[in-house]
């Protein structure tokens, strides 16, 4: 190689270290952020230095949980018969959708047939307790008025008048205890129907009936979903069987379990967002109705409830689920993403871009979301806070390379 070529490859050599030395880094001008003040801010030129201007946005604080989704308790329906009975027709199986009131299964029993013949039995001497009552009457009148007219002729003497009277006030009070007496039977027996399952429009209609009908049938109390069908045809059930239970999962429960240091954020009213790991993406909204007064001494959670409409069905009992409670929000709140925020011997700073440097901030915290937090003193609307290069910046800030 010539003199002359070696002499060149120095001094290019040379050039190149003492330009690295030169180099600084200085904050560039700022793209327009969007009302989220999201960080597509701008960088230095070496792009070691990321920063973004603060704007006014809202941002709502949040409690983080797990928790199951439970059927609520008043949802919930297990039906069986109020007397023995063997079962002659089931209508609803495993998974059917049902509507309040439709009927489930039919039944027969001799407890029914012996009812409904005490039933019109009572219905039979009310009646004629009634006619017989109307017949003692009229003649009692008649006797009273015929004797009455003989009186008044001076035909008979005042005393077959008083008597012919009494007689009529003992045949009124008669029929009158008759009345009672019989309607207290017959509301007794319709009564001891309705327990035992009849409708009123079945019983109205016993006196028509060619012949009794032993029967009786189990209908659902609410709408919902058979979840549990415990029937055969055939199978004789009594008073303690469970041959149907609904579900009605239009609403569910989630408990969430919510730490103790949390609770005072926490109150009855207050909105919720639901995911589960079977609908990733999916989000569902609800609201806290309960709070337990118990702290569970192993963990030190408290079970907070939350409702949540479920009109799909597609959340389903027992399914885990993460829970967010909506605590706080500020729907004008200056935040910066927590990457903006250090720790410097406890206190919380930032770094913010002033003419061609950085000056060191010292601000307070307030909500935080996500990657988000709340400034609520220290920074205004309009400041360019480094919401990456910031730990550099206190290194040297500190004397640290």
């Amino acid at each position: 190689m010539s003199e002359r070529n070696a002499l060149l490859i120095f001094i290019a050599a040379i050039a190149a270290l003492c330009g690295g030395c030169g180099r600084t880094t200085t904050p560039s001008s700022v793209t327009a952020v969007n009302s989220q003040a999201t960080p597509a801010a701008s960088q230095s030129a070496d792009k070691a230095i990321e920063t973004e201007i603060v704007t006014a946005a809202p941002i709502a604080g949040a409690i983080a949980a797990t928790g199951k989704i439970l059927v609520p308790e008043d949802r919930t329906a297990i039906i069986g018969p109020v007397n023995e009975g063997r079962i002659v027709k089931l209508y609803a199986g495993q998974g059917s959708r049902v509507r309040k009131g439709q009927k489930l299964a039919e039944l027969e029993s001799a407890d029914i047939d012996q009812a409904e013949a005490d039933y019109l039995k009572a219905l039979a001497d009310a009646e004629n307790a009634k006619r017989s009552a109307a017949a003692e009457i009229k003649l009692a009148q008649q006797t009273f008025d015929r004797t009455k007219t003989l009186y008044e002729k001076t035909v008979l003497p005042g005393k077959n008048l008083q008597s012919a009277e009494h007689d009529l006030e003992v045949a009124k009070a008669t029929a009158e205890n008759n009345a009672a007496s019989t309607k207290a039977t017959l509301t007794a027996a319709r009564r001891h129907l309705l327990i035992l399952g009849l409708k009123d429009s079945a019983i109205d209609a016993l006196s028509t009936k060619p012949g009794l009908a032993a029967t009786f049938a189990l209908n659902a109390p609410i709408d919902g979903i058979v979840i549990e069908r415990n029937a055969t045809i055939g199978a004789t059930v009594g008073t303690d069987a469970s041959v149907f239970k609904i579900i009605d999962i239009s609403r569910v429960w989630i408990d969430a379990n919510v730490f103790e240091k949390d609770l005072p954020r926490v109150r009855v009213g207050q909105p919720v967002k639901l995911t589960v790991t079977s609908f990733p993406g999916s989000t569902f909204s609800g609201k806290v109705i309960f709070i337990n007064s118990v702290v569970d001494p192993d963990s030190r959670t408290v079970k907070v409830r939350t409702e949540v409409p479920n009109p799909d069905g597609r959340l389903k009992p027992d399914m885990f689920a993460n829970v967010e409670i909506i605590t706080d929000v500020n729907n004008a709140a200056i935040s910066v993403p927590q990457s903006a925020v250090l720790d410097d011997g406890g206190k919380s700073i930032v770094f913010v871009a002033e003419g061609k440097g950085y000056k060191q901030r010292q601000v307070q915290l307030g909500i935080k979301n996500g990657d988000r937090v709340e400034i609520i003193d220290g920074l205004k609307t309009g400041d360019q806070v480094v919401i990456k290069g910031n730990y550099l910046l206190l290194q040297q800030s500190k004397g640290g390379q």
